[in-house]
């Protein structure tokens, strides 16, 4: 079981929905949702933040604009198709006029410089990140699975921002919400396969481990390593360590048997 939490995330367990909010300049509102603070029943109960998935439509639309309610001075969230890839999508104006299309745009990061504009991607179990460029021109949420880890969506997040916005890697912060751990993850030995041919993990230790129930992949370890083989600074990487199977306060694709909600990470330029 994994649980540790510290600056700059504080837990903010009296809005609706509940969430772990990050302290980032006053340009910005991010944050990573959990389970309490929703009206959807039953597996989905109560904060789920994701169409599809089985529960009732209309509770999920009364969920997010719960969560616009709380941070205040947005009218929409915007999120995307998640295909477990690496696809980047730069959100901008003309996206506030249609929030319904970009849900269908197949993408696993989306990134904006646009004020205004609230970004979020879905997760229940897989790593939910919000990059953060310090100087307030620029932001992205990032959804990594074991497939899009593989694929380095995160490294191709943090490209498109120089290549979009000119924003270089020292610029960046990134923050971690909480995802399945090594606690909880077990895999095949093909997929520790294909992360051992990633030329990012030649040398790094501690990613993955074996023991009488199997082998078991760390994501949050992995999304570290692959970032700073990219570049990024140690200092500018922040993690909410919080197994999402180990803790029922968060949605859980494994531990429910794929029958759950879907928590919400966010972030957005004011």
């Amino acid at each position: 079981m994994r649980n540790k939490l510290n600056y700059p995330f504080s837990l903010d367990n009296q809005s609706r929905p509940a969430y772990f909010r990050v302290a980032v300049a006053e340009a910005f509102v991010a944050g990573f949702t959990l389970r309490s603070g929703g009206i959807s029943c039953g597996p989905f109960a109560a904060a789920n933040m994701g169409y599809g998935v089985g529960d009732n439509e209309t509770a999920v639309t009364e969920n997010r604009r719960n969560i616009l309610n709380t941070v205040g001075r947005f009218s929409s969230l915007i999120t995307c198709r998640q295909v477990h890839g690496n696809r980047c999508h730069v959100v901008g104006r003309r996206d506030l006029d249609n929030p319904e299309a970009t849900a269908l745009i197949e993408a696993d990061a989306l990134l904006t410089a646009e004020p205004g504009i609230l970004l979020g991607i879905l997760t229940a179990d897989c790593l939910p990140l919000i990059m953060i460029d310090k100087n307030a021109r620029a932001l992205a949420v990032v959804h990594a699975g074991w497939r899009g880890l593989e694929q380095g969506v995160a490294v191709a997040a943090l490209a498109e921002f120089e290549r979009s916005f000119a924003v270089p890697m020292a610029d960046i912060s990134v923050y971690a919400g909480p995802a399945i751990g090594a606690c909880c993850f077990t895999v095949g030995g093909e997929v520790i396969e294909r992360f051992q041919r990633l030329p990012e993990l030649q040398g790094v230790s501690g990613w993955y481990r074996e023991d009488d129930s199997g082998i078991r992949l760390d994501l949050l370890a992995v999304q570290k390593s692959q970032l700073l083989a990219a570049g990024l600074a140690p200092e500018n990487f922040y993690a909410v360590d919080i197994c999402t199977s180990c803790h029922e306060f968060c949605f859980s694709y494994r531990r429910d048997r794929a029958i759950t909600g879907r928590q919400l990470a966010f972030a957005g330029i004011v």
